[in-house]
Parts: structure tokens; C-alpha cells; sequence
């Protein structure tokens, strides 16, 4: 028993001694090493600039701290709802001109699509995203403008 017990924990800890650095650390190189990606992301003007970087959100909301996790599910949780929604619907964000959807779209999609829409924009979402900005300027020293 005590050989599994021993072995259990050096499963455990192993990763937490993996390359040595400090997961925070880890969490706040990547920050700073996307931090470009993020910006452009964030001034785009292109409809669909959030889906395109989703696959990088997730790297960095998987690579993130435990305070952080709920925040960053919270936050990519909206994001997919609002893709998901756009997809059942068969339309691309660039097909809404002036906030207005594309002809022939059905009145359940439309209303998915605007329920999703005004999740990403709720509360919730909004608070996720500031506390992911809080830790990167707090922890990081990283301004995102989230």
C-alpha cells in the first residue's frame, strides 16, 4: 500500500516539476508572447475575428491558472454559443450588414443568433473578461483590453 501511496504522489507531482517553471510564469509568457495576436484581434474589424483566434484563446484558457479557469469557460463558453448558433443557421458573421441578418433567415435562427449574441455581451461574460484582464495587468504586468 505504501508503494502505491509513494507512487500516486510522484504521479502527482511530477508535472508539477516538469520544465520547473512556475505555472503562473508559464500562463504569463504566453500571454505576452500572443499579446500582438490579441491586439489585432481586438481592433479588427473584421466580423469574425473572435472565432479566428478562438483556437489561441483556448491554448492560453487551457495554460491558465486555477482562479482563472471559470472565467476564461465563461468567456470561450459565449464566444462558441454565438458560433455555434451562426453555424446551425449556415450564415458567416460577415453576412450581417449594418447589425441587420441576411434575407431567408428563418425567425429561430435569427432569435438563437441574437440570444447568443446578447450572452457574449451579458454580465457575466463581461465580468469573465475582466477578471481575465485583471490578472494578466495585475499578475502578468500584460494590458489585453479584454
Amino acid at each position: 500500500m505504501r508503494r502505491l501511496l509513494a507512487a500516486l504522489a510522484v504521479l502527482v507531482l511530477l508535472p508539477l516539476a516538469g520544465c520547473g517553471q512556475d505555472p503562473i510564469d508559464s500562463y504569463c509568457s504566453d500571454l505576452a508572447a500572443h499579446r500582438q495576436q490579441l491586439a489585432d484581434m481586438l481592433s479588427s474589424t473584421s466580423p469574425d475575428a473572435l472565432f479566428s483566434h478562438l483556437s489561441l484563446m483556448k491554448q492560453l484558457a487551457d495554460k491558465s491558472p486555477p482562479d482563472l479557469q471559470n472565467q476564461w469557460q465563461t468567456f470561450l463558453g459565449a464566444i462558441e454559443d454565438l458560433q455555434k448558433a451562426l453555424h446551425d443557421a449556415g450564415v458567416k458573421p460577415d453576412q450581417f450588414v449594418g447589425g441587420k441578418p441576411p434575407a431567408g433567415l428563418s425567425a429561430a435562427h435569427r432569435a438563437a443568433i441574437v440570444d447568443a449574441a446578447d450572452e457574449l455581451s451579458s454580465d457575466d461574460v463581461q465580468a469573465a473578461a475582466s477578471g481575465i484582464e485583471q490578472e494578466a495587468r495585475d499578475v502578468c504586468k500584460i494590458n489585453l483590453g479584454l
